[in-house]
Formats: structure tokens, C-alpha cells, sequence
């Protein structure tokens, strides 16, 4: 199978045909993997972590290490399946839905981008050390703060500028800088294990072992979490490696092994051959991190790793001052080079997020646009860029790179959920180049264990979870006020085209959609429609919709088109003078998400739709497929009619409740009563001796107040509302029941709830089913159940 033909559809080339270049081979990616996992995380959140856990920090390494594996493996499983850029988005997008797709990688472009302005921020301050430290270089009237930030931005601007030239030029200036950093902490591992091997008393500097208790762990184990996380750059680069399918899995195990063996190791020697000397004591107690110690004032006879703690970012290169001649000064270069890969790869990642947004026309298109002669996302590198120098200058950086560890754990959260409903979907028609045992065991660990993580870290940082919460909130604003848009828009359009069109010339605000699929059901359908569009001064719109197959392009649809345009113009005579009414023929892949596009499309009030009298006797289906689509999905306010043989509507019942839906059947009913000059009964059904009959009444009494309707209110009691509807209807020769759906369940498939569809199975003349339509609450139980609840339709 190849990429354009994965279920997932892959992702476009750009408009002018440039693609992305297929330059990187196993040892680039590799190399990438690292410089973001070891990067500046290494030396900025060592210190603070052994603040948190103690000479528990090593245990948290390899704890962080062994949880990581199981989203390492998903990663690897889906990133050999998908190699596109994206990564996680792509996948929670098909899993998940656009909305849930939308936020993760709404928080993937930000996390990463934040990574990068932590980055950059420990290179500035390592810079403006050893400037101002060891060479007594001039600050020109700059503040220290200035100076780190001023040398940050350079940073930023370089790093954004190599990404902006290419691929290969960013992977060689990751191959120089990682290797660099990893042969200085092989030296700083060597001399450390060297100086624990003469000591005696070694494991007396690992006591107390747990000194903040086994919480301590968890703390550290979150704070370092962004560290382990550099498998999500590697699958970003799907569509740029050499023989992706077998080369990416190998670079996710490959980098995490070398790289989790490094920190423990570091933790090894940082905790096992130091020692707390004066000079390093009266350093912690002048320094004032970035990182903000969260010891406040170091005790009289501190441990060594309260004293790391209190030396946050600088406390790595203090201590390696023990081990090395010139060792916290080589401990900052490395520093620096660690920041820089590591800025290179989440500047990488950052920019194939934002092109994977923009080329699903989520963000605005140019972030989507390929160099011609660079083949690099550029304008998404440079807008990412700018976003990491902005954050960079402008933000509290020590507590939202906390908040960069939460939405990455976040993100892990969907991204393992998304691989077990992919597998389930699409594993047997996948070409995989690794596939995860285990399933769903896996992925299932793979969420505890992410979940566990981001709830306790409120404990460290509860500001974190703010900034998170507040960047998603601010996501689902963007989402719902233009992505959403431009993500039906753009679903129409592959999946809908109009072929026939007539219009009338005139046109009115309020539009009745109405579907006709068979001619004798044109009759009873416009003549409804056209009852409600002349209470609401509207008009009708008339629609067939032909299908197309799925390999047939809808271009070339137009030879499945034969009798509609007829039957549709035959239909328009029904409608009176002065309601207009218009027709149109429309192609689309499955009829009911061509009658959800097409009222999305033309902004239609209504759809009307005519339905046998039937239920189901299915667990797929309820009302049909077409109904239950539509009823599941819907633009706009819903109707759908239980057709009887052409009669004009006399007694209309409305059965009522307090409720929105309710409230819009009495309104649908006094719509046909003007039209035909009926009367309207609103009928209450209670428990027996029950007394809200009058405050239910006379909710509705102002709903169709109207001089020109006659409208009467009965009640009557009954344990089983259905029979008493059904009883009543019967005693009093109703011809026409108008009923609202009842309230919808969050995690129950409700269509139009039970008593309104066995009335319109049961009841011998016209019934119409009504939902007003609420778009909030549709959205919300569509997310939940993505998550919870099966999918309806694909």
C-alpha cells in the first residue's frame, strides 16, 4: 500500500507541486531523537529534579524511561504505518475526529514550541555566564536578564534560519552539535564513574534514598518527562527519511536506549561523586536560576541534592567543576550545544506541526506552503520560529515549560487511544514496518501511566495546569470561531458537488431543506416544508443527492445522474405562489453526509425529512442509515415526518414537556394549523396525581400565542406515556401528532428518544418528529463520544 492510498489520506504536496525533500537517513533521525531528548533538558531540569526526589532521581530516570517505552512503541507502530509529517495529529485526527485533532496538535505546536524557548533561554543564560563569569566581558548597560534574553532571540533567529534553508542542513547541524555534546558527557560519565570506583563510602551518599518520600519521585519523574519525549520529533519527519517504514521504528529504540542510559548514568555520578564543598555551597546560595528552586532557603547543613536543587539549571555544571579540570566551564559549552540541538529539533517538529495544521486547512494556508527550491515548510518554520523568540522574551518560561510537560503527557494520552482504534479499524489493511505486541495491552499502560503523571504533577506546579488549561481553551476559541469553518468547507468540497441547480429569483433568510429520494413522497414533504417556510417568511430548497462510488471521482459523477433533475421539477408544483422554492442535484460519497453538507453549505434553518414509519431492528442503525446520519450530525434544526397518504391536516396534537424541543414541536404544529386551518391540542401527560400541569401549560401557551391558530390544552394521566398519547390521539380523532425529542443522553445513542419513535411507529396518520438543535451540546457529545462511545458512521 502506498502513502497517498493509507486510509489516513497522507497529506497534500503544495500547490505548485514542491514536496518535501527524502534526504534523511537512519543515522540523521537518530541523531535528532537525541539532540531533542538529551538537548538543554539534560542541564537545565537535572538540578531541579534532584531537588525534588534526591539520590531518587536516578530511580526516576529509569522509571521515566521504562514508562516512555510503551508511547515509544505506539509511536513506532504508527509512524511506520503513517510516515508523514503531523505525526500525532494525523492519527488522533482519523481516530478521533477534527475537533479532538485540532487540540492536539493545537498543544503539540505549542509544547514544542515552548521546549524551544526553554531551550534557548538555558542557552542565553550559560552564554551570559560565562561572559560575565569567567571572561568579565562588558554587558554595555544590559541587565544580565537583557543579555540572556538578547542572546536567546540570536539563537532563535539562527536556528530558525538553518530550518528555513532545509532538512539536510538542519540534520548536519544536529550531527555536529549532538555529537559534540555526547562525547563531552562521556568524558564528564568516565571521570564521575572513575572517581566512584575510589571512594569507600559511596553508598552512604545515597542515603536517605527517598528523602521527599516516593512523591518526590513522581515530581521529578514529571518535571523531566519533556526530556524522553524526542520519538515525537522522529515521526515528524516521516516524509523526509530514506526507507521510512523500517528506519523509523529503529531510531525510536535506537535514541531512547542510548538515551535513558545516559541519565542514569549522569545521575549516577552527579549524586555519587560529588560533594557538597564550601565553594559550592556559598554558589547555590548566590545563584538565581530560571527554574526557580522550589527550596527557599537552603538549610545550615544542606544535602547535596537540596544544594543541586537550589542551583537549578547552573546545578550540573557546578558539580562537574569536582570531576574536570575547567569542568563547569566545559559542562557550559556542552550546555550550550545541548541547547542548540535541541532548539534545532523542536523548531523542526514545531514547523512540521504547523504545516500538518495548515495543510488540513485548520491554521491559515501558507503555513502549509513548501519552498520551491528549499522543499521546507518556510513559512511554517519561520511563524515557529517567531513564536519560540516571542515566548522566549515575553513568558514566565520555568512554569510553562511545565505546562509544555503536561500537554505533551496530554497529547501521549490521545495519541495511545488513537492507536488502539486505528488497529482496530485499519490493521488488516496497513503495511506496517513494526507492529507493538501485546495489543491493547500496551497502549492501555502507555494511558495509565501518562495520566497518573499529569494528575499528580499538580502537585508541583498547579500554575502548569492553568497555563495548560487556559492554551486549550484558547484552542477550542480558534477551533470554533475559524477552523471548524474551514474544516467543513473543505470536507464539503471533496466529499459533496452540486451538478443541476435552478433557482428561483427570489430569495429569503429562512431555508427549508428538503432530501427527496422518491417521487411519491415529493407531495406530503414540500407541501410541510412549505407550511413552515410561510410562517417564518422563508423558502424551500429541494435536493436529491445521487452517490457516487468511492473510486469513481466526483468530477466525473455526472453518468450516475438520470432521473432526479425530472423528479425534482416535477416536486417544485406542489409549493404554493408565495413560498419560493428552489431544486438541486448533488453527487456526494453517502447520502446523509451530503444532506448535512449541502444545509451547512447553503446555511439552511430546517431540513425536513420523510421517514417509512419503521424502526430498525438493528444495533447499527435506528431510524435508517441516511436518518439516523443526518439526525446524529446536524447543521441546523431537524423535522422528520412519518408520511401518510396526502390529507390536510384537521386536529394536530402536540405533546409536551418543558423543554426546548418541546417548545419547537408546539411551533412546527402552529405552522401547519395556519396552513390548513387546523386545530392544535397540546396534551399533557403526568404521573398520576401530579400538579405541574399549569406551569408546563403555561410555558407553552406562550409559544403559540397566535390570533389566527386555535389552540386547546388537555391533560391526562398515565404510568405510560406512549399508550396515553396513543389512547388520547384515538379518543379525539387526531389526524397529525407533532411530538419533540426527548432529552438527549452524553454517552446513550438517542436519536429522537423512545416514546416519540414508538408513537410514530405505532400511530396510524402523520407524525412528525422535531430537534431544535443545540450546537454546543451536539459538539460536546460528539467529542465524548469519540472517546467513549463507538463510531456511527465514517
Amino acid at each position: 500500500m502506498s502513502d497517498s492510498d493509507s486510509p489516513l489520506g497522507g497529506l497534500d504536496v503544495s500547490a505548485d507541486g514542491a514536496d518535501f525533500a527524502r534526504e534523511l537517513s537512519l543515522f540523521d533521525i537518530i541523531v535528532i531523537g537525541i539532540g531533542a531528548m538529551i538537548g538543554g533538558s539534560i542541564f537545565v531540569l537535572t538540578g531541579l529534579a534532584a531537588g525534588e526526589s534526591g539520590p531518587a532521581l536516578i530511580l526516576a530516570f529509569a522509571l521515566n524511561g521504562f514508562i516512555t517505552i510503551f508511547t515509544g512503541m505506539v509511536y513506532a507502530e504508527l509512524g511506520s504505518a503513517f510516515p508523514e509529517p503531523g505525526g500525532g495529529y494525523l492519527w488522533v485526527r482519523e481516530a478521533l475526529g477534527r475537533s479532538q485533532a485540532f487540540i492536539s496538535g493545537w498543544m503539540s505546536w505549542f509544547a514544542h514550541a515552548v521546549a524551544g524557548s526553554l531551550y534557548i533561554l538555558s542557552f542565553g543564560s550559560f552564554v551570559t555566564l560565562i561572559l560575565t563569569e569567567f571572561f568579565q566581558a562588558p554587558t554595555f548597560g544590559l541587565s544580565l536578564v537583557d543579555l540572556q534574553k538578547l542572546f536567546a532571540v540570536a539563537a532563535a533567529a539562527v536556528f530558525t534560519y538553518i530550518n528555513y534553508r532545509g532538512a539536510k542542513e538542519t540534520s548536519r547541524a544536529e550531527n555536529v552539535v549532538t555529537i559534540l555534546q555526547l562525547f563531552i558527557l562521556g568524558v564528564f560519565i568516565v571521570a564521575g564513574l572513575w572517581t566512584i570506583a575510589g571512594q569507600s563510602n559511596t553508598t552512604v551518599r545515597f542515603e536517605p534514598f527517598f528523602p521527599n518520600g516516593v512523591g518526590g519521585v513522581f515530581l521529578a519523574m514529571g518535571l523531566t518527562f519533556i526530556a524522553f519525549e524526542g520519538y515525537e520529533i522522529i515521526v515528524q519527519s516521516g516524509r523526509e527519511v530514506v526507507n521510512p517504514r523500517e528506519n523509523i521504528p529503529k531510531a525510536v529504540f535506537y535514541s531512547m536506549f542510548i538515551v535513558v542510559t545516559i541519565y542514569i548514568l549522569v545521575g549516577i555520578v552527579l549524586l555519587g561523586a560529588v560533594d557538597v564543598t564550601p565553594a559550592l555551597l556559598e554558589t547555590a546560595r548566590q545563584t538565581d536560576s530560571i527554574g526557580g528552586s522550589t527550596i527557599a532557603d537552603l538549610p545550615a547543613n544542606p544535602a547535596l541534592w537540596q544544594v543541586l536543587g537550589h542551583l537549578g539549571e547552573f546545578g550540573l555544571a557546578q558539580a562537574a567543576g569536582q570531576l574536570l579540570p575547567y569542568g563547569t566551564l566545559v559542562i557550559l559549552l556542552t550546555g550550550i550545544l545541548s541547547a542548540l540541538a535541541a532548539l534545532n529539533a523542536t523548531t523542526f517538529s514545531s514547523s512540521r506541526v504547523g504545516y500538518a495544521l495548515g495543510n488540513d486547512r485548520v491554521f491559515p494556508d501558507p503555513f502549509s506552503r513548501i519552498h520551491p527550491d528549499h522543499q521546507t515548510p518556510h513559512i511554517s518554520v519561520l511563524l515557529s520560529g517567531t513564536l519560540i523568540a516571542v515566548m522566549a522574551v515575553s513568558l514566565p518560561l520555568a512554569q510553562v515549560a511545565a505546562a509544555t510537560d503536561l500537554m505533551f503527557l496530554l497529547l501521549f494520552l490521545q495519541v495511545n487511544y488513537s492507536m488502539i482504534r486505528l488497529r482496530r479499524e485499519y490493521g488488516d489493511v496497513l503495511e506496517y514496518g513494526y507492529i507493538s505486541p501485546f495489543f491493547p495491552y500496551i497502549p492501555i499502560v502507555g494511558i495509565l501511566t501518562k495520566l497518573f503523571l499529569a494528575v499528580y504533577f499538580f502537585n508541583y506546579s498547579p500554575l502548569a495546569w492553568y497555563i495548560a488549561i487556559g492554551w486549550i481553551l484558547v484552542g477550542f476559541g480558534v477551533f470554533f470561531a475559524y477552523s471548524r469553518g474551514r474544516i467543513r468547507r473543505t470536507e464539503i468540497r471533496r466529499e459533496t458537488r452540486v451538478v443541476s441547480e435552478e433557482r428561483r429569483p427570489t430569495e429569503r433568510p429562512y431555508q427549508v431543506l428538503v432530501p427527496i429520494a422518491n417521487p411519491e413522497s415529493a407531495r406530503p414533504l414540500v407541501e410541510l416544508a412549505s407550511a413552515i417556510a410561510r410562517r417564518n417568511d422563508g423558502e424551500v430548497l429541494l435536493t436529491s443527492v445521487v452517490t457516487i462510488p468511492v473510486q469513481t471521482p466526483l468530477e466525473d459523477g455526472l453518468q450516475f445522474v438520470s432521473d432526479e433533475p425530472q423528479m425534482l421539477e416535477e416536486a417544485m408544483q406542489y409549493a404554493p405562489d408565495d413560498v419560493p422554492i428552489h431544486r438541486t442535484v448533488t453527487l456526494g460519497r453517502g447520502v446523509g453526509r451530503s444532506i448535512t453538507n449541502i444545509a451547512y453549505q447553503r446555511d439552511s434553518e430546517l431540513i425536513l425529512l420523510g421517514w417509512r414509519g419503521r424502526r430498525r431492528q438493528s444495533s447499527e442503525f435506528v431510524l435508517g442509515s441516511t436518518i439516523d446520519t443526518v439526525v446524529e450530525n446536524p447543521p441546523c434544526d431537524l423535522a422528520v415526518a412519518k408520511l401518510t397518504a396526502a390529507r390536510e391536516p384537521r386536529q394536530i396534537l402536540v405533546p409536551i414537556t418543558r423543554s426546548s424541543h418541546a417548545a419547537f414541536a408546539a411551533e412546527i404544529a402552529t405552522s401547519f394549523a395556519q396552513y390548513w386551518d387546523a386545530n392544535v391540542t397540546l396534551l399533557h401527560v403526568s404521573e398520576p396525581d401530579s400538579n405541574n400541569f399549569e406551569t408546563t401549560m403555561a410555558t407553552l401557551r406562550e409559544t403559540v400565542s397566535d390570533e389566527e391558530v386555535a389552540v386547546s390544552t388537555a391533560s391526562v394521566a398515565g404510568t405510560d406515556v406512549t399508550d396515553a398519547i396513543l389512547s388520547y390521539a384515538g379518543e379525539k380523532e387526531v389526524d397529525t401528532i407533532v411530538l419533540g425529542a426527548a432529552r438527549e443522553g452524553i454517552l446513550r445513542r438517542v436519536l429522537f428518544g423512545d416514546i416519540p419513535e414508538r408513537v410514530g411507529e405505532a400511530f396510524d396518520g402523520r407524525v412528525v418528529m422535531v430537534k431544535k438543535h443545540s450546537p454546543l451540546r451536539s459538539v460536546f457529545r460528539q467529542w465524548v463520544r469519540k472517546w467513549l462511545g463507538r463510531r456511527i458512521e465514517k
